[in-house]
């Protein structure tokens, strides 16, 4: 597997120990620095030359949002993974404006935390139910299934719409697409929001109405 260089970016020593226990056991994964406040940051990125960070923003004197526009303004290839506990709406949203593609909480367990690492090195994105939660709550309008009009979905959302529309559970889509069930599960999500959709059944709708599928759910597109 391709090595994944990571920077760790956290001011407690304990929490950047225990990500270090964590990714321990897969040789594939390289801490190439450190960084305990702002000041160092720019220094461990250019001298490591990682291509995913895992921040604290939430750090008074030590590490704010700002860090995460910094990172992605200045290295837009590098990804960014929150590990934090700060789950006040704003700053989250900010974050993710800012393009960071992932964002854990602090109680979330080793299987998240590996999950979300090979996530963001397959340009995919990985949030946390309570992240997730968060995220839903902001709704769009008009909804697309009312408008009648296609949804912006991604070409990955896309093909997890035509596989649901065929009947495929989210186990048997993650094994066709070499994906983990938290990843499909993660764009079953977003596509309902994008989508206005309250259940699987509109989203059917939405495939069939909008041709990606014919009316016996099977796929319209090569």
């Amino acid at each position: 597997m391709k090595p994944i260089n990571i920077l760790l970016a956290d001011s407690a020593f304990l929490v950047r120990e225990g990500i270090k226990a964590v990714i321990s056991g897969y040789p594939y994964m390289n801490i190439v620095g450190e960084a305990t406040h702002t000041e160092q940051l720019s220094a461990s990125i250019s001298k490591g030359h990682p291509t995913l960070v895992i921040i604290d923003y939430n750090s008074p004197g030590s590490f704010s949002t700002e860090d995460i526009e910094f990172i992605l303004t200045t290295s837009p290839e590098l990804k960014v993974l929150v590990i934090s506990s700060n789950l006040k709406k704003e700053e989250v949203f900010r974050v993710l404006e800012y393009g960071a593609k992932g964002f854990l909480l602090k109680e979330c367990d080793h299987t998240e935390i590996i999950g979300a690492i090979h996530a963001l090195s397959r340009n995919e994105k990985f949030f946390c139910g309570k992240v997730l939660d968060i995220i839903l709550e902001r709704k769009i309008s008009p909804s697309p299934l009312e408008a009648c009009a296609p949804a912006r979905l991604t070409g990955r959302e896309t093909e997890i719409v035509k596989l649901m529309a065929e009947g495929m559970a989210t186990q048997d889509i993650a094994e066709l697409l070499s994906l983990s069930v938290h990843t499909v599960y993660t764009h079953r999500k977003n596509v309902m929001r994008k989508l206005g959709a309250t259940n699987a059944a509109e989203v059917i709708l939405y495939a069939i109405n909008t041709s990606l599928v014919d009316s016996r759910g099977k796929s319209t597109l090569n």
